[in-house]
C-alpha cells in the first residue's frame, strides 16, 4: 500500500466524507431498488475502512458506528428507510465491500460485532 503524509484534519475530513457519503449512497439505494437483507457500501468506504483497521481497529469499529447512526438517524432521510437498515445487515454489507486482498475480514466483523453489538442489537 502506497503511503502519504496526511494532516490529521484532512483524515477527519475524509473520514467524515466517507461515512456521509456512504449513507446517501445507501439510503438512494434502498429508496429505488429493493432490499435484499444486505445493506453494501461502496468499495471505497471498505479501502477507508481496510486501512482504519490496519492503523488503528478502534477507529475502525468507531467508522461503522458512526454510519450505522448516519443510517438510523442523522441522516436527512434516514426516516425513510423502513424498516430501519439492521446491525446484521450492515455487517453483511460491510464483510462485502472490503478489498478482496484485505485478510482480516472475519475479526473485523467479530471484533465490531463484540464491541456494539449491545448498542444495535448484535
Amino acid at each position: 500500500m502506497d503511503t502519504v503524509a496526511v494532516p490529521r484534519s484532512v483524515v477527519s475530513a475524509l473520514k467524515q466524507a466517507s461515512i456521509t457519503g456512504t449513507a446517501t449512497v445507501l439510503i438512494d439505494r434502498f429508496r429505488t431498488t429493493a432490499r435484499d437483507e444486505v445493506a453494501r457500501p461502496p468499495a471505497a468506504f471498505g479501502e477507508v475502512l481496510a486501512w482504519l483497521w490496519q492503523t488503528d481497529a478502534d477507529a475502525a469499529v468507531i467508522h461503522i458506528a458512526e454510519l450505522m447512526k448516519q443510517l438510523r438517524e442523522h441522516h436527512p432521510l434516514a426516516h425513510v428507510v423502513t424498516p430501519p437498515v439492521g446491525f446484521a445487515e450492515l455487517l453483511d454489507g460491510v464483510r462485502e465491500c472490503l478489498p478482496a486482498e484485505f485478510t482480516q475480514a472475519d475479526l473485523l466483523i467479530s471484533y465490531t460485532r463484540t464491541t456494539l453489538g449491545d448498542f444495535y442489537g448484535g
